[in-house]
């Protein structure tokens, strides 16, 4: 790489921005609105109504795939809650739970109390107390011969609720004896659970019984099957959500749970168990629609999200390319920045050999690269799942045969194989770097 070339502090500039995955706050400069041009198909705006109006504590689902702005209206949520006077909790599950193994009500309500009580402290200041509810569920740990120290537990609850919270994000080893340990404690684990948060609420509330407390549970969505564990993985967000839906709703809390897009068909109707309030879904952005055809609407926000990010971008990229690159992603953002990304290093590769005259712009060479590149990530797909896609791509629905077909529609959905839409219904499509494939 020449280190002369004067364009490449830029392209070094532009490939960075998008490089960045953090979530955005609302009132961030690159914040992009998406849906609230028409509040009637705002999930989020319809959502805080639906827990200003509650009157006692609720259970919400959020879903959408990962990486197409979930977390970032999550935040929204968060400040569209407080502007209606709410005290609003927002916990990344992805600091305290294990994403590729199997999840129980067990160690997944001792992830979601460290993820509360680390909240409580560093948001509101309240402390644990040695003879609080919180000490007393630690201590409930050791007494179920679970391999926690206990000087530890005795000595500072706050590293302690931390180091209980890295373990089970991070030990395998220390997740799976603590789901062995508790399965046949759960009833005492659910009332030492409550009692903690009964006893945050009140010290939330500080007297004032009209305010709520909301808590926006982020990043389950994020929870995936790999290899050996795939179906018990699957399988056990179903339980969780479906078989132990009455030990997720929290005392005094109102509840958003973000859920794995796989959950819809695995669980129908899952709403009725978690207090009926329909599902949210935050779909990819719109940039097609069902025939296939592109939606300009959703291309222009796929625009300005990178506007906002790098303001000079046409000096790499023409619209029609950038608009290419918004179509092929699906809407969905993740896959729009790597395709982007791509084309920058391989205009900066171009770049770096010793030919003249060297290229300014990206050129669709460069840019079929980087989409056959992300196609090859899909391979191999076998004859049966090409079927299954094609049968999804011409119906634009799941297209089941049967239950049987439950675990092949739920690899296609963990896997991004397939994108949700929502244009009055929700609909379903292959992802578009598919299609060719899947019509060779």
């Amino acid at each position: 790489m020449n280190k002369n070339d004067n364009l490449l502090p830029q392209l070094k500039a532009f490939h960075n921005t998008l490089q960045n995955s953090l979530p955005l706050e609302f009132d961030s400069p690159l914040y992009v609105p998406i849906l609230q041009q028409n509040p009637a198909s705002d999930p989020i705006l319809q959502l805080s109504h639906r827990i200003d109006f509650a009157e006692s504590e609720s259970v919400n689902l959020l879903t959408g795939f990962r990486g197409n702005g979930k977390s970032t209206e999550l935040r929204r949520l968060k400040h569209l809650l407080e502007n209606q006077g709410h005290i609003v909790i927002l916990t990344n599950m992805q600091q305290y739970v294990l994403m590729t193994k199997p999840l129980e009500l067990g160690d997944f309500l001792l992830s979601l109390i460290a993820a509360l009580a680390d909240r409580a402290v560093s948001d509101h200041s309240i402390g644990i107390l040695a003879d609080s509810p919180l000490a007393r569920l630690w201590s409930f740990l050791t007494e179920t011969k679970i391999e926690i120290e206990k000087a530890e537990v005795e000595g500072n609850l706050g590293v302690a609720t931390a180091k209980i919270g890295a373990r089970l994000q991070r030990d395998a080893n220390f997740k799976k004896q603590v789901q062995e340990k508790l399965r046949g404690n759960l009833d005492g684990l659910v009332q030492k659970a409550h009692l903690y948060i009964r006893d945050l609420v009140n010290a939330l509330k500080k007297g004032n019984t009209d305010k709520k407390i909301v808590l926006l549970v982020d990043s389950l969505e994020q929870i995936r099957g790999v290899g050996d564990d795939a179906q018990s993985v699957y399988d056990s967000i179903v339980e969780l959500f479906s078989g132990q839906a009455a030990n997720l709703a929290l005392p005094g809390l109102h509840v958003v749970y973000t859920v794995p897009p796989f959950l819809i068909p695995r669980a129908p109707n899952i709403a009725r168990n978690l207090g009926a309030n329909p599902i949210c879904i935050w779909p990819n952005i719109h940039v097609r629609n069902k025939k296939g055809e592109e939606d300009h609407s959703g291309l222009e926000i796929m625009q300005e999200i990178i506007q906002r990010r790098y303001s000079e971008w046409l000096k790499f990229y023409t619209q029609k390319q950038l608009f290419r690159l918004a179509s092929l992603s699906g809407g969905d953002i993740r896959d729009y920045f790597r395709l982007v990304c791509e084309g920058l290093l391989g205009l900066s590769a171009a770049r770096s050999v010793n030919q003249q005259p060297k290229p300014e712009i990206v050129n669709d060479d460069m840019l079929n690269r980087a989409i056959v590149q992300l196609t090859n990530e899909f391979q191999p797909i076998p004859e049966s799942d090409k079927q299954q896609l094609k049968k999804i791509h011409h119906s634009k629905q799941h297209a089941l045969d049967g239950m049987d077909d439950l675990p092949t529609l739920t690899r296609f959905l963990d896997a991004n194989m397939i994108m949700n839409y929502v244009n009055g219904e929700p609909w379903y499509d292959v992802h578009p770097v598919l299609v060719k494939l899947l019509l060779q």
